[in-house]
């Protein structure tokens, strides 16, 4: 599939399969085979798009301040471009982010969002670790040792552990080594930005936005995701109304990787049930 002009910017996507529109929109610094574990199974019922995000990849890499509010915008453009008016949206991790981002900014082009792993806010443990591979880039670089922090991170015990996981933690070092330092340390800039919510404190800017997301929405999250805690998943869906919530056993940060059959029962549930 091609490189198409959005938003100011050239953006790399894949169309894969028929039937109603679900654009899939990948985790911090990481490309459009981010749900290749679960993608095949969506696209069985559903027509997948799949992208590289701004500056990762194949998409163009601009000198530019990175947000969420960007991404959602370039995602909307593409939508337009490419003539869909309408699609659900999946986001996992930063991508859930980038998801309710479009769900605010974006309402007409949102059938529904489904959030995996996300974050309208971060917490102290959450907002060290960014901060920490920040101050970590610039003596490593983008190369195996970081990958591998990050590995430990995204991944539980049992999956490392096991060789499905060590495939996997592979094929993701890779992937992370592709990305610029310097663009790397922008990524982590705009999830910091999100900032976190302090007892006494105003609620962050994209939590206090959620209430005005009105598109039918599933929360997922897993039960093992030492990462990105379940908390910050309930902030979410406790601030959209009508929102479902639903937890993986047994997965990590992220479900479409380690669980990705039962990640995607749990997306054609919700999605079948909207179709009633």
């Amino acid at each position: 599939m091609p490189l198409i002009t959005v938003n100011q910017t050239e953006i790399y996507y894949e169309i894969q399969g028929e039937g109603q529109p679900i654009l899939l929109i990948p985790g911090l610094g990481l490309d459009n085979t981010y749900y290749r574990h679960g993608e095949p199974l969506i696209r069985e019922n559903f027509q997948t798009i799949l992208v590289d995000p701004r500056g990762i990849g194949k998409s163009q890499k601009d000198d530019v301040e990175y947000t969420a509010d960007l991404w959602a915008d370039d995602y909307a453009a593409l939508l337009d471009a490419i003539n869909i008016k309408k699609a659900h949206i999946l986001g996992s991790s930063l991508g859930g982010t980038v998801a309710l981002a479009m769900g605010v900014r974006h309402p007409n082009k949102v059938a529904s969002l489904i959030i995996a792993g996300g974050f309208s806010e971060l917490t102290r443990s959450v907002e060290m670790n960014y901060a920490l591979r920040k101050k970590m880039i610039p003596k490593l670089g983008m190369g195996e040792e970081m990958a591998e922090f990050m590995g430990l991170w995204i991944m539980t015990r049992e999956f490392i552990d096991s060789e499905d996981g060590q495939k996997v933690l592979e094929a993701s070092k890779k992937n992370v080594q592709q990305n610029s330092p310097d663009l790397y340390i922008r990524f982590l800039d705009s999830i910091l930005r999100l900032g976190r919510r302090i007892p006494g404190g105003e609620v962050p800017k994209l939590t206090k936005q959620l209430n005005t997301i009105k598109c039918p929405t599933l929360v997922l999250c897993a039960d093992n995701d030492h990462f990105i805690p379940s908390s910050l998943s309930h902030v979410i869906a406790d601030n959209i109304t009508g929102s479902i919530y639903e937890e993986i056993k047994n997965g990590g940060h992220i479900p479409f990787i380690e669980k990705p059959r039962e990640s995607v029962q749990c997306v054609l549930k919700f999605l079948q049930s909207l179709q009633v």
